[in-house]
């Protein structure tokens, strides 16, 4: 796949000049292969996790990993925080072999609330953990109702599991 060796060969640029590549490999990828992340994630066997609100994500989604994890399932996640999905497909990028390959059983990814309803256009998540949907985003989204719409496409995409925080009556 040559998005793929193309947006190694940027991260390893990058690295050589002591930047993380959080994100910039995963926009080239995604840019060369638009369907780079269905592509990619439809190879691990125990599918893909969504973790998406406004607060939280990241806290829970290492807390889920490690619980997982520690199952003696190989996790792929996001751990340079980067939510959007070329921060997804950037990780991917840094994990993924050469041959294309994904050496990961499970993916746990936090996603903002906005790439989480894009993501979930392309990747059906096999779960999903909405965390919650406060006012701080006010100034991204415009409103809070269009926050828990963005959310409820996520939900609605997810196949088998969904967890919903049942303190958040927005949730």
């Amino acid at each position: 796949m040559i998005s793929l060796w193309i947006a190694k060969v940027c991260l390893i640029i990058l690295r050589l000049l002591h930047r993380r590549g959080a994100t910039l490999p995963g926009l080239l990828a995604e840019k060369l292969y638009p369907q780079f992340l269905a592509a990619m994630l439809c190879q691990l066997p125990e599918g893909v996790v969504v973790v998406s609100g406004t607060n939280g994500k990241t806290t829970s989604t290492k807390m889920l990993s490690a619980i997982v994890g520690a199952t003696g399932k190989r996790v792929l996640t996001n751990p340079t925080g980067s939510n959007f999905t070329r921060g997804i497909a950037a990780a991917i990028v840094a994990k993924a072999q050469w041959d294309g390959t994904l050496p990961y059983d499970i993916a746990i990814i936090e996603l903002d609330e906005a790439y989480a309803a894009k993501f979930v256009e392309q990747v059906a998540p096999r779960a999903c953990l909405i965390l919650n949907i406060m006012r701080d985003q006010m100034d991204r989204f415009g409103e809070i109702d269009y926050t828990a719409n963005l959310l409820s496409k996520v939900v609605a995409a997810t196949k088998e599991v969904v967890v919903l925080n049942k303190d958040d009556p927005r949730v």
